[in-house]
C-alpha cells in the first residue's frame, strides 16, 4: 500500500514540473525580452560575464604560451632563413657596388690613356708606404709589362709620380709629396713655369716663380713636360694636372713668390693608376 502511494506521488511531482515548465515557456515567449524570466536571465549574465572574462584573462595566456611553445622550432627556422636572405642581399648590394666602382675606374683610365696619347699599362696599388723618409707606393705591374725606372705614373685625378724600383711583376712609386720628389711645373693661366717638390702631408712647394707674376688661389697647375737639369726624376708628358693653388705669398721685392699647390690626388684612396711606357700608340 504504501509503494502505491510512494508511486503516485512521484507521478503527480512529475506532471506538476513539466506543467510548471510549461506554463513557464508559454509566459516567456508571450512576455518576450520584458519578461521575468528575461530579467533573470539577464541579471545571471550580469553576475557570470566577469567570472568568465577573469578566467579568460587566466586561460588565454597560458594557451598562446603552449601554442607559441609548440611553434618555437618553425618560427625559430623562419627566423634564420630571413637572416640568412638578408646577409645574402646585403653581400649582393655590396658586391654591385664594388663592381660599379670598377668599372668606373677602369672607363675613367681609358679616358686617361687616350687623352695622354702614349703605349701606358694599367696597374693597382698593392702597398701604401708612407713614413717620414719616404712617401711611396708598390704597384702590380713590373718589368715584365714593360716597366722601367723613371717611368711616369698618373691616376685620372691627375699625376701620381714616377718609378723608383722595378721587379719582374711589381714596381715601386715615388709619389710627387716625397720630399725627394720634383716635378717640372707651369701655372695653368699666367703659363709661369717653376718647380714643385714634395712636403709629406703638407701641400707641394712651389718654387722659382717670378715675384711679378699673378698668381690667383685655386688655379690649376699642370706639368710643364721638359726634365729638369740635375734634378732628376722622370720627364711627365706635359698638360697633366698636378693640383691647384692653396696660397700665395711674398711680394715683388722679395727674390721669388712662395707658392703652394695642393695635389689633386687623395693619395690615401689611390687604387688603379697607369705607367706611361713612352711615346706611340699601344
Amino acid at each position: 500500500m504504501a509503494l502505491r502511494t510512494r508511486t503516485r506521488s512521484a507521478r503527480l511531482l512529475v506532471v506538476a514540473l513539466v506543467s510548471v515548465s510549461l506554463v513557464t515557456i508559454t509566459v516567456d515567449y508571450r512576455q518576450g525580452e520584458r519578461g521575468p524570466l528575461a530579467a533573470a536571465g539577464d541579471a545571471a549574465l550580469a553576475f557570470v560575464s566577469p567570472m568568465q572574462e577573469a578566467v579568460a584573462k587566466v586561460t588565454k595566456p597560458i594557451g598562446a604560451f603552449f601554442s607559441t611553445l609548440v611553434r618555437l622550432p618553425s618560427i625559430r627556422a623562419e627566423n634564420e632563413r630571413l637572416r640568412a636572405r638578408v646577409a645574402e642581399l646585403e653581400a649582393q648590394v655590396a658586391t654591385s657596388a664594388d663592381l660599379a666602382s670598377r668599372v668606373e675606374q677602369l672607363e675613367s683610365l681609358l679616358g686617361l690613356r687616350e687623352r695622354l696619347g702614349h703605349r701606358t699599362v694599367a696597374a693597382r696599388v698593392i702597398a701604401n708606404s708612407v713614413s717620414n723618409l719616404e712617401w711611396t707606393i708598390t704597384i702590380d705591374a713590373g718589368a715584365s709589362d714593360g716597366v722601367a725606372v723613371d717611368m711616369p705614373v698618373v691616376a685620372p685625378a691627375g699625376l701620381v709620380g714616377h718609378v723608383v724600383r722595378v721587379a719582374p711583376d711589381s714596381a715601386v712609386v715615388r709619389l710627387i709629396i716625397d720630399p725627394d720628389s720634383s716635378v717640372a711645373a707651369r701655372l695653368d693661366v699666367s703659363r709661369a713655369t717653376g718647380l714643385l717638390t714634395g712636403q709629406g702631408e703638407r701641400d707641394l712647394r712651389m718654387h722659382l716663380i717670378d715675384p711679378a707674376t699673378p698668381v690667383q688661389p685655386g688655379e690649376r697647375v699642370v706639368t710643364a713636360g721638359y726634365r729638369i737639369p740635375g734634378v732628376g726624376g722622370g720627364l711627365y708628358p706635359p698638360g697633366i694636372l698636378v693640383g691647384s693653388v692653396s696660397r700665395v705669398l711674398g711680394d715683388e721685392a722679395e727674390l721669388e713668390k712662395l707658392v703652394t699647390v695642393r695635389p689633386a690626388v687623395d693619395f690615401s684612396a689611390l687604387d688603379a693608376v697607369l705607367v706611361v711606357l713612352g711615346d706611340g700608340s699601344g
